[in-house]
């Protein structure tokens, strides 16, 4: 097949107060997924990384400014590490490391899809297609012999680690529901919160374990948040995150 070549992959909205949110537009919308950048003033972080067709790092590198960065992963799932190996400094919680070390076996042709895929699909509303892409990210990439990427962490973070950027500091939160090892990132000063796929907007949620979400969601419904960025799909704003917390909260006691 011929697909056009996109070679900037991601594309780039910002997101306010030195965020910076990476999609990518060219992969099916099911696992269309937010990478976020965060600027700081010794350190810049990243949150999450997509699912890795194309590189994330260098159109990174303008934002950077010689900065160092550290990676931080809010869960295993694929469609969020599938970049995780660009970065040098590369960080997830303990229990989602296997998930890691080892995703789930995405590939982006009908015929080498990895068993579960077109379920997967569904589950969430959406119809496996026959390719995933609608583009390359550079001359001579084989979209059918590609697959996704594991590697392993350089560190693991835990509950109440301070992640310190000189000037912002993000509290990791571990709250496992939706995955064992699922963390999200807390900014008091700001009110920032980073959910990855406990909360976010506009799609329907699943949970691992359904009691343990409770547990974290009803955890994260207590913080002053005034901005949260999801996993997926757009960010809201303090009430809208309540109103998300408290249907998430039913939709996980009924499972």
């Amino acid at each position: 097949m011929s697909l056009p070549v996109e070679p900037r992959w991601f594309g780039a909205d910002d997101a306010g107060l030195g965020i910076t949110r990476f999609v990518e537009p060219h992969i099916d919308p099911m696992l269309v997924s937010n990478a976020w950048h965060v600027r700081g003033s010794t350190r810049d972080l990243v949150v999450d990384t997509g699912n890795g067709v194309g590189l994330l790092m260098p159109q990174l590198v303008p934002l950077l400014e010689g900065r160092p960065v550290v990676a931080v992963a809010t869960h295993g799932h694929f469609d969020h590490t599938g970049g995780l190996w660009e970065f040098d400094d590369r960080r997830s919680h303990e229990a989602d490391a296997p998930d890691v070390r080892t995703p789930y076996a995405l590939t982006l042709v009908r015929e080498r899809y990895p068993e579960g895929l077109d379920e997967m699909f569904a589950y969430y509303g959406y119809q496996a297609p026959d390719v995933l892409v609608d583009a390359v990210p550079r001359e001579g990439f084989d979209e059918t012999a590609w697959t996704i990427r594991g590697c392993e962490p350089t560190a693991f973070v835990s509950d109440g680690e301070v992640i310190d950027l000189g000037d912002r500091l993000f509290s990791v939160l571990h709250v496992p529901g939706h995955t064992p090892g699922s963390i999200a990132l807390w900014e008091q000063a700001t009110g920032v919160l980073f959910t990855g796929d406990t909360l976010y907007a506009d799609d329907r949620l699943s949970f691992d374990d359904p009691g343990a979400a409770q547990r974290s969601l009803r955890r994260l419904r207590t913080l002053p948040v005034t901005t949260m960025h999801g996993g997926h799909g757009r960010s809201v704003g303090s009430d809208e995150f309540r109103s998300l917390a408290d249907d998430a909260l039913q939709l996980s006691s009924e499972l």
